[in-house]
């Protein structure tokens, strides 16, 4: 779990995916979230749910900061298998 505090007109990272699951919750400001191709404006208030392997994004639509939550989990099953150490 992390806040965010983002610059206007900045990403904090380009596009992605990774196994994890996350929860945004915008605090402040205006963000352009982009999820599997599609884009929407989120301001104070929205909550933002990133699925696991979904190729999402952020990027600070507003005039000053958006701050941001992002609370980041994995559920059982979704991360790689771990290999077991050989004796």
């Amino acid at each position: 779990m992390h806040v965010t505090h983002l610059p206007a007109g900045q990403s904090p990272h380009p596009p992605h995916q990774h196994a994890d699951e996350e929860v945004v919750i915008i605090k402040e400001g205006t963000l352009e979230a982009l999820q599997s191709g599609k884009t929407r404006k989120l301001g104070p208030g929205s909550v933002l749910f990133q699925a696991s392997n979904q190729l999402h994004g952020v990027r600070n639509v507003g005039s000053g900061p958006a701050v941001y939550y992002v609370i980041r989990w994995t559920s059982p099953g979704m991360s790689k298998p771990k290999t077991a150490a050989k004796p």
